[in-house]
């Protein structure tokens, strides 16, 4: 069948690339025609415009933000290129951009199916508040599938309710990432939707590694991808010890140490590609994203997960780190060096995530052939 996928397909970040490359390739592999709809409403056409960002810094008066942004604008730049760079090799996009539900349902004629998902595509704050990423352009309802879609919240507010209602009653299958998903489309529609897994962990560890950089990283390190700049203090109170080897950090909140020591490896960007490389060939992993624990599992990898604190956004790798019952690599602030040096059964892990990916495979496979 030929296949129109929606997501947030051009998003310099690495949840957003791996998800998309990942549900575009599991679906080529059941034999599906599938594309990416060049969907850029003005939220997401201006999310990573730096004119943009600056000028509306400068508009509300925010002379820190706007600097920010302007001293940072060669590190954002260089990112954006190496993510679009991948974006152009590996993803198939549409050639024309659509701005709206009224452009987008031109394309109703073209697609035997319309697939909404993965990311926070469910998200008012992310999405631009655009009804488009409910497919309220699809005309048919039996076209109308979601396939790991989050909402990224813990609740719908009372202004977004009957909009979220009206449209999640029409779809034809609905699948999300998160179990409060599920809740929440219950609550609005008296639906039982499926969770299933995040598309990235539709692949296998051969078929990740078959995109990485060739050459090999000469360096014994551990890797850490935080969000918070206390995340990775909180994970070194645990006396926890390099032992001779580097520390690869990728993040925007960095420590005045970590400038001055001699084992800091201090990376602001890298491309899709060498994200997964540098996880697969890490010591260790210690990370606030969900892609990077996501990624780390498949590639069978030691981690530590750092959660947030927010309910909705820790929903996410909490509900994989409950179905693969690895509970126990949430820092906690008793955890020790040999909780965090115990060998992880990756035999019985990777049991698991087949058992989990043979159901996510199934219900796409019903959701778009029955």
């Amino acid at each position: 069948m030929k296949i129109a996928l929606l997501s947030f397909h051009n998003a310099a970040n690495y949840g957003a690339a791996l998800q998309a490359y990942a549900l575009q390739q599991a679906l080529e592999q059941m034999g599906h025609d599938c594309e990416y709809i060049n969907y850029l409403n003005n939220e997401r056409r201006n999310h990573y415009s730096l004119s943009f960002l600056i000028r509306d810094a400068l508009k509300k008066r925010d002379i820190k933000g706007a600097t920010k942004y302007l001293l940072g604008a060669p590190f954002l730049l260089a990112r954006k290129k190496r993510f679009n760079k991948f974006y152009d090799a590996y993803l198939h996009v549409t050639k024309k951009a659509y701005r709206n539900s009224e452009e987008a349902a031109t394309l109703n004629p073209y697609y035997d199916r319309f697939i909404v998902g993965s990311d926070q595509v469910w998200n008012p704050d992310n999405n631009g508040d655009d009804a488009a990423f409910l497919l309220d352009f699809v005309e048919d309802d039996k076209k109308r599938i979601s396939y790991s879609s989050s909402f990224g919240i813990a609740s719908i507010d009372a202004k977004h309710r009957e909009v979220f209602k009206t449209n999640l009653e029409k779809f034809k299958a609905l699948a999300v990432r998160e179990s409060i998903g599920r809740d929440i489309i219950k609550d609005l529609t008296g639906r039982e939707a499926n969770v299933v897994l995040d598309p990235v962990m539709l692949l296998s560890k051969e078929q990740w590694l078959s995109i990485v950089p060739k050459k090999p990283l000469k360096e014994k390190y551990i890797f850490s991808y935080t969000n918070r700049n206390s995340q990775i203090s909180d994970f070194f109170k645990t006396k926890y010890e390099l032992k001779g080897r580097k520390h690869y950090i990728l993040s925007r909140y960095t420590r005045p140490q970590d400038f001055l020591s001699n084992t800091a490896r201090i990376k602001y960007w890298m491309s899709p590609q060498e994200f997964v490389s540098v996880i697969a060939n890490a010591d260790l992993v210690v990370t606030a994203s969900f892609h990077c624990i996501a990624m780390s599992i498949i590639l069978n990898r030691p981690f530590v997960a750092i959660l947030t604190g927010d309910k909705g956004k820790d929903e996410r790798p909490l509900n994989i780190l409950r179905a693969l019952q690895l509970e126990s690599r949430i820092l906690q602030p008793s955890m020790t060096v040999g909780e965090i040096e115990t060998p992880i059964d990756w035999q019985a892990v990777n049991a698991r995530i087949e058992e989990l990916k043979a159901s996510s495979k199934d219900y796409l496979i019903k959701a778009i052939e029955d």
